[in-house]
């Protein structure tokens, strides 16, 4: 910390004053390590109230949404009642993985398909 600004130092040795939250929780009265979707390098801080003022959380009550890009390890499960995750790092060996979606309003984890490691 400096400044009280919180900051990490990446495994590239970038250092990091932005991380990317589960945007599908609320992650008022948490930390930042507890509201961070990544590794355990973030600090276990609580997370200032002002720096969750303009974050739009998404609705329990939505659709179902499928996102990538997160390169997840570990087997797959629903982020959240409504959030998938398909991206378990396929191109570093991971799995290559899938949902078999058919409507249904809360995602499961037998659900997903891979093939891969795990």
């Amino acid at each position: 910390m400096k400044d009280g600004a919180v900051w990490i130092v990446d495994k590239a040795g970038h250092r990091r004053d932005t991380v990317r939250i589960k945007w599908y929780e609320d992650g008022a009265g948490r930390t930042y390590r507890q509201h961070h979707l990544g590794s355990d390098e973030v600090p276990n801080v609580p997370i200032a109230r002002g720096d969750l003022a303009r974050v739009d959380f998404y609705p329990r009550d939505a659709v179902p949404v499928f996102v990538g890009h997160y390169w997840l390890t570990g087997t797959p499960t629903p982020l959240a009642a409504i959030v998938a995750c398909t991206d378990y790092s396929v191109a570093k060996g991971g799995q290559l993985v899938a949902y078999r979606w058919d409507g249904e309003s809360k995602l499961s984890a037998e659900k997903f398909h891979w093939v891969g490691k795990e």
